[in-house]
């Protein structure tokens, strides 16, 4: 199964610089730009995908059905409660100057904030459950930047941390997974 990672496009908070998690933030009009300027990307590399997955929030959902309608994708999204944004819990609507130093520090935890043991988890067992669905297809999601950096953290904790990759929006990133084991292909950045 090859699974394509996308982070949603931009929202007003991405470009206020607030911690958004969970809280259902729409794509702001450079968001749904991103978008059609991923869909075109994807279309100029005749890129086709089997199904189309979404994290529930709409930045997310939105992104989903802007690249699957460029793409002629005409099934339903499958929506996966498991790959929403991490709970950031306290922080959420906070400054990332503020926020963002206590999330990299290792091992931080706080009652209600899901720390990096639980987002992983949640994250990895739901993708490795993907391939009994969706075995030797490929798969597009669309889910948000600590749903992707938990998988490249399961990958590789040495090289990939929460605190030392950047996943701008609309970045993809191509996942190949076989046999219950993850790898990444490519990070193909959203120029």
């Amino acid at each position: 199964m090859i699974l394509a990672m996308v982070r949603h496009g931009q929202t007003n908070s991405n470009i206020n610089q607030i911690i958004q998690g969970r809280t259902d933030n729409p794509l702001n009009e450079a968001g749904r730009l991103e978008a059609q300027q991923l869909a075109d990307v994807l279309k100029a590399e005749h890129k086709s995908f089997d199904a189309f997955i979404s994290s529930p929030l709409s930045r997310a959902l939105e992104t989903s059905l802007i690249v699957s309608r460029e793409l002629n994708y005409n099934k339903p999204i499958h929506v996966v409660q498991q790959l929403v944004e991490r709970n950031f819990h306290h922080l959420e609507g906070r400054p990332v100057e503020i926020g963002m130093p206590l999330v990299r520090q290792q091992g931080y935890k706080y009652p209600g904030y899901e720390d990096d043991e639980k987002i992983i988890k949640r994250v990895v067992t739901t993708t490795l459950n993907l391939e009994k669905t969706y075995k030797n297809k490929e798969v597009l999601c669309v889910a948000h930047s600590h749903v992707i950096k938990s998988l490249l953290v399961y990958i590789d904790p040495i090289k990939y941390q929460f605190s030392n990759y950047l996943i701008n929006n609309c970045d993809i990133l191509y996942f190949e997974l076989k046999d219950k084991k993850l790898s990444l292909i490519k990070h193909q950045k959203n120029d």
